[in-house]
């Protein structure tokens, strides 16, 4: 485990949060201007999660997957009990926020449940369908299609290294390239959402591990506490130039290089804010950092609709302050009492039926 980087996942979960209080927005404040100028960018968290992903599946599976000892079917298995059980529970959650879409359409609402159930909804290039339910599954639908396809990247890398020269320019250049052809309607729904898109963001994870591990042993020189302070330095610069930046670029490539050298730098654990990191109070909140991400909206949605119809509080600092915390209580006993002990019962399960896939 790098632990620093655990406690990371918590600091672009709460970016992605901030993002999603654009209720703020109806009014005309100090605070409407703050998430406009700031918070909405927080949607960037999203990218960071794409890219640490690839990362870590190959600091964790990569040996293991290439000498045999972590079978592709046990990979699989154990990446479906990692997530399924708390994103179906969300989605099970989320259900009577869609009660009026269902009276609606309900063609498209059996679309909207049977793409949420089967995480395939980020595929569908409508608004309606890859945000329904618990919107912030739709990253995690493109998680599971990232880990579908990384033991077939890693065998790929392990075996054809003389391609590296070739095709990490081409990562670098893909994406740029297209932004500049495909017309602007589609910015978001490729860019940002779509995983045949943001697959790229999970490769790069994995070639920043691949670079990692061949430094890893060259870090005695390094002043890492200056290096860790002069990434974050760089990170708050590239956010603050975000208005010069074309909207497609922020989607997608903007923020690869701050966002790399964070993980990279970090990963060798060596500065005092890597120490910082890695406190057990940090490391808690990195663990609960998933359940954070998919019960935050939700958090958010009911709070709104019960305040609207029976309280009308109109202070929006504290109404955020109580979303905060009820994010972080239901996310702390959720990792407790549902993700963790769902995740053994999932993997025991899979292996007793012999379901998940059946390759070595």
């Amino acid at each position: 485990m790098i632990k620093p980087l655990t406690s990371l996942r918590f600091v672009f979960a709460l970016m992605v949060f901030v993002s999603h209080l654009g209720f703020v927005k109806e009014k005309d404040s100090t605070l409407a201007s703050i998430f406009n100028n700031i918070f909405y960018q927080g949607y960037i968290g999203v990218s960071f999660f794409f890219i640490l992903s690839g990362f870590i599946l190959t600091y964790r599976y990569q040996d293991e997957l290439l000498n045999g000892k972590t079978s592709k079917k046990s990979f699989y298995n154990a990446r479906i009990a990692r997530i399924f059980p708390l994103h179906l529970l969300t989605f099970l959650i989320a259900i009577p926020l869609t009660f009026y879409e269902f009276a609606q359409d309900k063609l498209l609402y059996g679309i909207q449940a049977l793409t949420n159930v089967t995480l395939t909804q980020s595929f569908v290039p409508n608004r309606f369908i890859y945000y329904s339910f618990n919107s912030p599954s739709w990253s995690i639908s493109n998680e599971m299609f990232f880990y579908l396809l990384f033991p077939l990247i890693i065998v790929f890398f392990s075996k054809h290294k003389q391609y590296f020269k070739v095709f990490v320019p081409l990562i670098i250049i893909l994406i740029p390239a297209l932004s500049l052809i495909i017309p602007e309607t589609y910015h978001h729904q490729l860019f940002y959402i779509n995983p045949l898109f943001r697959i790229v963001d999970f490769i790069i994870g994995i070639l920043l591990y691949i670079v990692f591990k061949h430094y890893k042993e060259t870090k005695t020189h390094i002043n890492f506490t200056y290096l860790e302070i002069i990434t974050i330095l760089l990170f708050v610069i590239f956010i603050a130039f975000h208005k010069f930046i074309p909207e497609v670029a922020r989607y997608s490539y903007y923020y690869w290089i701050p966002m790399s050298l964070l993980i990279i730098v970090f990963a060798f654990q060596s500065g005092s804010l890597s120490k910082l990191l890695s406190h057990k109070f940090f490391m808690h909140l990195g663990h609960i950092s998933f359940s954070f991400y998919l019960f935050h909206q939700l958090i958010i949605r009911y709070t709104l609709k019960i305040n609207s119809k029976f309280f009308d509080f109109e202070n929006d600092v504290l109404l955020i302050v109580f979303m905060f915390i009820m994010t972080v209580v239901v996310s702390h006993f959720s990792f407790i009492w549902f993700e963790k002990p769902m995740n053994r019962y999932s993997k025991n399960l899979l292996q007793k039926l012999k379901l998940g896939f059946k390759t070595n």
